[in-house]
């Protein structure tokens, strides 16, 4: 009992004929869009390049915003800890932690 599962064939209508006009136009603005893509993308492609750069000078001030911060943090956990436990502050502290 086997079961068909083929759809019938229906038939297409022949093809209109395009107008000249109308085909010139069509490829007119597929090659002006193309011409315009490439124009975005360069445009865009600079900007972005331009804010990279930006950005790299930027992360080495923020890398070093974050040192100072660590340093700093380091430094005061060190302090509320000896003050905690009851231990004297080295006389060389502020040497190897100093005060930012």
């Amino acid at each position: 009992m086997a079961v068909d599962y083929t759809l019938p064939k229906s038939e297409l209508p022949s093809p209109i004929r395009v107008s000249p006009f109308i085909r010139f136009c069509r490829w007119s603005l597929l090659i002006a869009g193309v011409f315009y893509g490439m124009k975005r993308q360069s445009t865009l492609a600079e900007r972005e390049r331009l804010h990279r750069i930006k950005l790299r000078e930027q992360k080495i001030v923020w890398d070093e915003e974050q040192r100072i911060l660590a340093n700093r943090r380091t430094r005061e956990q060190l302090l509320a800890l000896a003050k905690e436990i009851n231990v004297p502050i080295p006389d060389d502290f502020d040497k190897q932690y100093p005060p930012v």
